[in-house]
């Protein structure tokens, strides 16, 4: 596994995490939950795409292989 990889697992881990705590404490404070339910399903959506996209991104994929710094 390669070290990005293992940072990225990391950072979807910890924002799991935190987004966890943060509905613990709305929900716990008697605040109505949806709106950050809403925005948390937006957020995560969107953090998924920008991981689908650079997992899957071929020209990155090609210069990582092939080309040497």
């Amino acid at each position: 596994m390669k070290l990005e990889q293992l940072a990225l697992i990391l950072v979807i881990l910890a924002a799991i995490a935190y987004f966890g705590l943060m509905f613990f404490g709305i929900f716990s404070s008697g605040a109505p939950v949806w709106p950050f339910i809403i925005l948390a399903v937006i957020g995560l959506g969107l953090l998924g795409r920008v991981i689908y996209q650079r997992m899957t991104n071929e020209e990155d994929n090609y210069y990582e292989k092939n080309i040497k710094e």
